[in-house]
């Protein structure tokens, strides 16, 4: 099967340049990219994915102590003077009553329940 990518300019330069490095072709050295990219994509388990992170050494430039609890912080912010609880409360309420709906609908169509 035939595909045709257009490609930047820059990333062309970089590929015949690393082609070359290994000997190859442009289109093979593409075509061992992407096979290596699915064979891994294909293989990785979320469960994988969170331990190759937790094995991960932190990265101390982007690691900044703690200067407060956060729950006093939040608790001590001051409220959104846009935020009219009453309303969220009633548009809530009509949320639910949506979502109760279409769950008993989709029981009935479902047979779950009648």
């Amino acid at each position: 099967m035939a595909i045709t990518i257009t490609l930047d300019d820059d990333l062309v330069a970089a590929l015949e340049t690393r082609a070359k490095k290994h000997q190859l072709s442009v289109e093979q050295f593409a075509i061992s990219i992407l096979t290596e990219a699915v064979d891994q994509y294909e293989s990785i388990t979320p469960r994988e994915a969170v331990t190759r992170i937790q094995a991960t050494a932190p990265n101390p430039s982007q690691v900044r102590p703690a200067s407060a609890n956060l729950a006093d912080v939040l608790n001590a912010a001051p409220g959104d003077p846009c935020f009219d609880q009453e309303s969220w409360k009633r548009q809530w309420s009509i949320a639910e009553a949506e979502l109760k709906a279409i769950t008993r609908a989709n029981d009935i169509a479902e047979r779950r329940s009648e």
